[in-house]
């Protein structure tokens, strides 16, 4: 991937030169986010050591970063990465898959029971595997073989899950709630002014939510579930993603990346990655070596932006 300057760099080297003289210069624009084309429309990304692997639903493959091609199904959505394997939803199937990144073979297929289930947002938590069942209402966790070892009710239509210091974290869009499941209890609160909620993390003892219908973030006390703060003004907000200090809103318009200060939840930057309409599916988000790596279906491209 080709590499960029962070704008605040670039902007630095441009004042530099102009010497603090009037030279007619102008700061120069901020770089272009390293776009890939390619021939089917990504969703779900991850990190696998060190480079982004794509789930392509149409096509029904995983593509490494190489643009090796691993199919694994009818309509594969989310991919997450474990000490065992790569893992991938497979949502028409009703399973979850299993990658050899070695010999780039599926040596797993773990079929959800009952049938009609959905599964779509997944998690590691460093020793389970947890499995959203978008139908059936629910979260399913796994060992890392794949057998099925709990199932916790959350709420209608759940989306995509997390896992954190105080739990495994449910979006549930249709439910206009978050659930949370830790020492094997289930606890929901509803988002009384988050309209479909969908990506999720957790960060700094807070949970950010977006709220794609209502172009909005919220964020929650990651103990006791209250609401802490808002974001407002952030179109079809869908993936979040967190390090450290920060949070990262994916809109679908664009997309756009909206950059968050995960303790105020001021927004610290805007970057807009392309000229997109709101997708149809989803939009993907990962933190991979030094980028953050997003994905958009429709447009069939990975965007690329380099992290100051």
């Amino acid at each position: 991937m080709r590499r960029l300057l962070p704008w605040a760099v670039v902007l630095a080297f441009t004042l530099a030169g102009c010497g603090g003289s009037d030279t007619g210069l102008v700061p120069a624009a901020p770089p272009s986010p390293d776009a890939t084309e390619l021939d089917s429309g990504p969703v779900g990304v991850a990190d696998v050591d060190g480079e982004a692997w794509t789930v392509l639903t149409d096509a029904g493959e995983v593509r490494t970063a190489d643009d090796r091609r691993v199919a694994v199904g009818d309509a594969p959505l989310r991919i997450v990465s474990t000490p065992g394997g790569v893992w991938v939803s497979v949502i028409r199937d009703g399973t979850v898959v299993r990658i050899d990144p070695e010999t780039l073979q599926v040596d797993a297929t773990v079929a959800l029971r009952p049938a009609g289930s959905e599964p779509e947002g997944l998690a590691w938590d460093g020793t389970h595997l947890w499995v959203v069942d978008q139908a059936g209402g629910r979260v399913v966790e796994l060992d890392p073989s794949g057998k099925v070892v709990g199932s916790y009710t959350t709420d209608d239509e759940p989306r995509l899950v997390a896992a954190g210091d105080s739990g495994i974290w449910v979006a549930n869009y249709g439910g206009t709630s978050v659930s949370r499941v830790a020492d094997g209890r289930v606890r929901t609160v509803p988002l009384a002014s988050c309209v479909g909620p969908q990506g999720i993390a957790e960060v700094a003892g807070r949970v950010w939510v977006s709220c794609t219908l209502s172009g909005k973030a919220v964020s929650l006390d990651a103990r006791t579930m209250k609401q802490v703060a808002e974001v407002p003004n952030l179109p079809d907000a869908d993936a979040v993603v967190a390090n450290g200090s920060t949070v990262y809103v994916v809109g679908q318009s664009g997309p756009t990346v909206y950059v968050l200060d995960a303790a105020s939840g001021r927004l610290r930057d805007t970057v807009r990655l392309g000229d997109a309409m709101p997708t149809s599916e989803n939009v993907g988000a990962a933190l991979v070596d030094d980028e953050l790596v997003v994905t958009h279906p429709d447009e069939q491209k990975i965007y690329s932006l380099p992290l100051p």
